[in-house]
């Protein structure tokens, strides 16, 4: 029933298709060139906007020699697991 209260506009001369077809194909290479565009205005605000941030940035202070662990030790919290069924406890370790 739905269909038969539908009627699209198809013309059946050729040179009339043909017409619509271009029109549409030229719409369609606009909408893709905006894209483009859009797409490349992204990417170009994108690039600015980090090498503004790079050259805006101050450079970070090196870590002091004594807040650097000695070689070969790693610092950090560990957990004991004594075996299967046994609760695990978390230590730190200072140092």
């Amino acid at each position: 029933m739905l269909h038969a209260r539908i009627r699209t506009f198809r013309s059946r001369h050729p040179l009339v298709r043909l017409l619509l077809g271009v029109v549409g194909a030229a719409v369609a290479l606009v909408l893709v060139a905006i894209g483009f565009f859009a797409v490349a205005a992204l990417a170009v605000g994108g690039a600015l906007l980090l090498l503004a941030r790079s050259l805006r940035a101050r450079p970070r202070a090196a870590a002091r020699p004594a807040d650097a662990a000695p070689a070969g030790v790693i610092e950090g919290e560990f957990s004991i697991v004594d075996g299967p069924g046994t609760p695990v406890r978390t230590q730190s370790r200072p140092f």
